[in-house]
């Protein structure tokens, strides 16, 4: 049975894993449960080079309780990141704040935020989910760019339409853009399958952004192959530093993080941090299966 068979097989049983060992695997990738936890992951960061993004853990709100309780934890976040004076501003899921039962109210919560973090000082990225509210993800975004100029969104070059998208948000004003791969599972008509065929659209895209005048571009990658022809095309653009970061995920590609800061570029990392940790540790564990095997392997280890 071939090795990549059998650690995707073991990530379809993860969780029947004690979840104690689930979180010895999720503290790599998580700087913890509390916003003390980020705080504290965000200053060595920030002590390392690099700016943070801190994510409150949660999607798919179903209450209006459930919103509160999260806009509450992101307003402490920004409050803390003032007087702490942390390098880091704060990303948003749409559906965490009700986008599916009340997008009135999700549209009242996202000023809250954005109003907040303009008195601060402070930035907000919206954070872009699957494919069934991309369209209405971008609407908000275009929406509140009108009147808040500390706001920006993410696109995925998984999706075929992401190209008409930046074109879109191009000339409709100021665009600030981080562009990722994209996680979920879309359907082929709508989406890029191949690995190939997802680097070629984020390298198309990339390129129609700096030239089209992007204000700002979150460069969001672990691809060598994709930071290389990213800083190509920094160099052969005449992109300057204002204009671009490089983000990456907590716990992913340390060196290649140091080696990016090392040569002067702008790095940011995601910091997810909360009770709702579980869930995003399955997604990292379906993005890299291989890992589900040493998760396995410390199971029957001697502790």
């Amino acid at each position: 049975m071939p090795a990549d068979f059998f650690d995707r097989a073991l990530v379809g049983a993860m969780p029947w894993v004690p979840r104690p060992l689930i979180w010895r695997f999720s503290q790599r990738y998580i700087a913890g449960t509390t916003l003390r936890d980020a705080f504290e992951v965000v200053r060595e960061l920030n002590a390392a080079g690099c700016t943070a993004t801190m994510d409150v853990l949660g999607e798919d709100s179903t209450t209006t309780q459930q919103v509160d309780a999260a806009r509450d934890l992101y307003l402490e976040a920004l409050q803390g990141i003032q007087s702490a004076s942390l390098d880091c501003n704060i990303s948003v899921k749409l559906s965490e704040m009700g986008l599916r039962f009340d997008i009135a109210q999700t549209r009242r919560v996202m000023r809250e935020l954005l109003s907040d973090a303009r008195d601060r000082g402070n930035f907000v990225r919206i954070d872009m989910e699957d494919s069934s509210v991309t369209a209405v993800t971008l609407d908000m975004y275009r929406e509140l760019r009108k009147d808040f100029d500390n706001v920006g969104v993410v696109l995925q070059s998984c999706l075929k339409r992401s190209a008409v998208d930046v074109d879109e948000l191009l000339h409709g004003g100021r665009t600030n853009v981080r562009l990722c791969k994209g996680i979920y599972i879309e359907p082929e008509d709508i989406a890029y399958r191949s690995p190939d065929e997802i680097r070629e659209s984020f390298q198309r895209l990339l390129e129609q952004l700096f030239e089209g005048g992007a204000t700002r571009v979150g460069i969001a990658t672990h691809d060598p192959e994709l930071v290389t022809h990213a800083e190509k095309t920094i160099r052969r653009l005449k992109v300057s530093k204002h204009r671009y970061e490089f983000q990456m995920l907590l716990g992913v590609a340390g060196t290649l993080r140091r080696q990016l800061v090392d040569k002067g570029h702008p790095l940011r990392v995601y910091v997810p941090f909360g009770e709702l940790w579980f869930n995003y540790s399955m997604r990292r564990l379906r993005e890299n299966p291989d890992i589900a095997g040493h998760i396995i392997k410390n199971l029957f280890s001697a502790q």
